[in-house]
């Protein structure tokens, strides 16, 4: 330590304004290779990951898959209503199971007035649980609820705010989907129309858009059996609406989740035939595979690598300033190294020397460079968030540092630092030293 800051310090006497560039770029460089690595961790852990926290989603249907790509339905089903509780129970691999049945409408009327929706779905309590959405104002779905068919619904902290106001509002209310016109007479020329309201019985807070659109996430949901008409058979009518169900796995594997899946379903619901049950899976929406996701993480993962790789260029081209001090105090010090050698100094000792004092000032610029970063890290991501497209949104509110990439960045500073300041060094060793003292 002490030889360090007199080395410092005589450094600091000869060249103030060089040492002071010195640290000042090392620090530049580590700021914006820390900014840099929080903007992909950003995206990475808290947009992405965050769409389905702790496991990936899945549909899973009784359809065959066609050529083209498209899922043709197996009518009549080959399993029925609980088979997402089943899949849930013996698979190993999914946490939650909910059914799931698109609903023919995307509007609803409140006081008269109509209002378009994203998406509507009929499911079961455990959707909630799929997604992680967390109710805001209300009660959430009961298994009582699915199991009357009662006409409530849940809707988001968003739609709840443009139809009532507020999400505290909007509990108790009551909407009314499109009714069903009936036709009487001969003649069919007179009808009328079959009114349904449904209350408003929860609030769930507004998912991100990435994950509304991945995995078409329902503005509106309520139990599927609110949608079997009265003095049908209840029991057929749920087999027909169980086609369809969405799962959270623990595993990222789809594959090996879809085999866990196919093994519980063909074990259930064994067919006469001795084939196995029609199952596809797939990620995306409830109404089909789709390459938004895919594209979406491809875009991000080429964003992310860029700005990673841009900020390593940068911190070692910063870098290079210690190089340049080490290989002065080099041509300086060439004398006196031949001396330490020559009374018992071995070429590791001058090299740790070197590497010390290079790894010192990489130090301190990388503390430099942390204290720069802290401020200005909010306002630079949120400066480039437009270049992250569709996610800019989530980006912008999580904008800031991670520690993980305050400490990476500080690692890495450290070690391009001490293998650029110790280059010289290794140079320094290998004449003889006999010849170093005559010549200087």
């Amino acid at each position: 330590m002490k030889k360090f800051l007199h080395m410092f310090l005589r450094h600091w006497r000869k060249s103030p304004v060089k040492i002071s560039l010195t640290v000042f770029s090392v620090a530049l460089g580590t700021g914006i290779l820390i900014i840099s690595l929080s903007a992909g961790a950003v995206i990475k852990d808290r947009v992405t990951s965050g769409m389905a926290k702790n496991g990936s989603v899945l549909y899973v249907a009784n359809a065959t898959l066609n050529s083209d790509g498209s899922t043709e339905r197996v009518m009549p089903g080959e399993w029925d209503a609980d088979a997402p509780s089943k899949v849930a129970l013996e698979s190993g691999v999914v946490s939650y199971a909910a059914l799931v049945t698109n609903t023919p409408f995307d509007e609803v009327a409140v006081n008269g007035t109509s209002y378009r929706l994203r998406s509507a779905l009929g499911t079961s309590l455990e959707y909630f649980d799929v997604f992680s959405l967390k109710i805001v104002a209300g009660l959430q779905m009961t298994a009582q609820d699915v199991a009357q068919g009662s006409k409530k619904v849940w809707v988001t902290e968003q739609l709840a705010t443009i139809l009532f106001g507020s999400p505290e509002a909007a509990i108790g209310k009551m909407v009314q989907p499109p009714g069903r016109i009936f036709r009487r007479g001969p003649e069919g020329d007179s009808g009328k129309t079959l009114i349904t309201y449904y209350a408003v019985t929860g609030v769930f807070a507004t998912p991100s858009e990435v994950a509304r659109r991945s995995y078409g996430i329902g503005d509106l949901v309520f139990p599927y059996t609110s949608m079997i008409p009265s003095g049908m058979n209840a029991t057929f009518e749920k087999r027909m609406m169980a086609g369809t169900f969405v799962v959270k796995t623990s595993v990222a594997s789809e594959k090996k989740a879809e085999a866990a899946i196919r093994q519980v379903l063909a074990a259930d619901y064994p067919k006469t035939d001795g084939k196995d049950v029609s199952v596809v899976v797939w990620e995306g929406s409830s109404r089909g595979a789709s390459t938004y996701l895919q594209q979406l993480r491809q875009a991000i993962s080429i964003f992310t690598v860029s700005v990673n790789i841009l900020g390593l260029v940068l911190l070692v081209i910063s870098s290079l300033g210690i190089f340049s001090v080490m290989v002065v105090e080099l041509l300086g010090r060439r004398r006196e190294i031949a001396l330490e050698r020559a009374i018992g100094a071995s070429q590791a000792d001058v090299v740790k020397e070197f590497w010390t004092w290079s790894v010192a000032l990489s130090l301190i610029g990388a503390v430099v460079g942390i204290l720069i970063a802290l401020p200005l890290s909010g306002p630079v991501l949120k400066t480039i968030s437009p270049l992250v497209g569709e996610v800019s949104t989530q980006f912008t509110a999580a904008a800031g540092l991670t520690l993980p990439s305050v400490l990476e960045g500080l690692l890495l500073a450290l070690g391009c630092g001490g293998v650029l300041g110790a280059l010289p060094a290794f140079a320094a060793v290998k004449g003889n030293i006999s010849d170093t003292l005559r010549e200087v």
